[in-house]
């Protein structure tokens, strides 16, 4: 637990609990932040109380992801109440809401979530301004540490699976059972209106939840459909747009509903040790912990400024190239092109607040083709992504968006119009996958 926090800040220790603010990992199973919270409760002779901050200002808010969210974060104050933690909730700003807790309850140690993203660096920033006993973030998102695994930037998976693989199996190993982290003395913890705070707060309404989605404990659910339904082709299937070969647990990653520490162990433990286990490993640790690597290392993530130097230079050269099709954002939102295949993954990701693994590439390059810069296609690009999609303001995401438009974790390829050297993509490689 202790090789997966790093101290952020030091400073005198509170006369109050240890806060675990929680964020990015809404989850109490597997949730190694949560337990080193739970350790640094029992050296230091102190109770552990959790807070979450729910604020309507966060980039890209919208009743979809807000609702997914707080469906999970029900299951989480249950949980935490069970074992006698406390789960406090606020509304309101982050970090400043974080900082009037901390300050009314004269917390001893703050611990954290690890999020490479600019909004929470920034937050921790300010929250280091304003608050003076020590701050450690624990990475329970990645299986191996983000800032363990590499010291850099790192080109390709070819570059950082290595160091991964040879750091792996030092922190594939389960976590303790919940029970571990009951407190035999009871906090009180509010009752909380869910359903008030989902009216009171002012986001984007007009993206609706998906219904048959279900978050927090759905989960598991999903994950072992998988592995009864679907793992057993994943090697072959994944890349197939007409059938569900995807694991389709990428929303309950993004919210930390669940850990990938333990979809792995899962998956070990269950499936044979074959080609689909090892392609479904591959995406689950070696590529999501590249996107990490990447919006880590590089603060220009999700403009064309974070692109590679060839890309970058290869698209100018190609900027005044003519374009047969030329959208604008809105038409691209309406799904109002040319090409049905684009308007239908468009269409399905505006309903259902996906889109098949596969086919993001198609809709990612088709984007670059038919807008007037690759600056645009990035800014029209995350812009839908981080709007409709479950799984959006992720790494993941801004990393599919730099690989489709701008060649990131990728190399130079033949030279082509508007694309220069950056892979060109067109549906006919779609249609041969699903001939397979």
């Amino acid at each position: 637990m202790k090789n997966r926090s790093r101290l952020l800040q030091q400073g005198i220790p509170g006369t109050g609990n240890i806060l675990y603010w929680m964020s990015r990992e809404q989850r109490v199973a597997s949730n190694p932040a949560l337990f080193f919270a739970s350790y640094m409760a029992k050296e230091y002779g102190k109770q552990l109380e959790v807070l979450f901050v729910i604020d309507d200002n966060y980039p890209n808010a919208n009743l979809r992801s807000f609702a997914f969210m707080i469906e999970g974060l029900q299951e989480v104050k249950l949980l935490l109440e069970s074992l006698n933690i406390p789960f406090h909730i606020r509304i309101g700003t982050i970090p400043n809401e974080v900082i009037s807790h901390i300050n009314l309850h004269q917390n001893s140690i703050i611990v954290t979530d690890f999020n490479p993203l600019r909004h929470d660096v920034s937050w921790k920033k300010e929250l280091f301004h304003s608050v003076y006993i020590p701050v450690y973030e624990v990475d329970g998102r990645n299986i191996v540490p983000c800032w363990i695994s590499s010291d850099k930037q790192e080109y390709s998976a070819r570059t950082i699976r290595p160091k991964i693989t040879r750091l792996l199996y030092d922190y594939l190993h389960p976590l303790p059972d919940v029970e571990s982290l009951k407190q035999e003395q009871t906090l009180a913890s509010e009752s909380v209106d869910w359903e008030g705070i989902l009216d009171s707060l002012n986001i984007d309404k007009s993206i609706t939840p998906i219904n048959k989605t279900a978050g927090g404990k759905a989960a598991q659910k999903v994950l072992n459909q998988f592995i009864e339904e679907r793992i057993r082709n994943y090697a072959i299937e994944r890349n197939n747009t007409k059938t569900n070969g995807c694991s389709e647990l990428s929303p309950y990653l993004h919210f930390g509903q669940i850990s990938a520490l333990e979809v792995a162990l899962k998956v070990i433990k269950e499936c044979p040790d074959d080609d689909n286990r090892k392609a479904f490993l591959e995406q689950l640790i070696i590529r999501r912990e590249l996107a990490e690597n990447f919006c880590y290392y590089n603060p220009n993530y999700d403009s064309f400024e974070g692109f590679p130097s060839w890309a970058k230079k290869s698209l100018l050269d190609h900027q005044s190239d003519i374009r047969e099709y030329l959208y604008s954002r809105a038409e691209f939102e309406q799904a109002q092109t040319h090409d049905s295949l684009w308007n239908e993954a468009q269409g399905t990701l505006v309903e259902s607040g996906t889109m098949h693994n596969y086919l993001r590439m198609y809709w990612g390059k088709k984007i670059l083709e038919w807008s007037a810069t690759a600056k645009e296609a990035m800014q029209t690009a995350v812009y839908l992504n981080d709007k409709y999609q479950l799984d959006g303001r992720d790494p993941n995401g801004y990393t599919g968006c730099a690989w489709c438009i701008g060649g990131l974790h990728d190399r130079p390829w033949f030279n082509h119009s508007i694309f220069g050297n950056v892979r060109y993509m067109g549906s006919k490689k779609i249609s041969s996958q699903n001939r397979k």
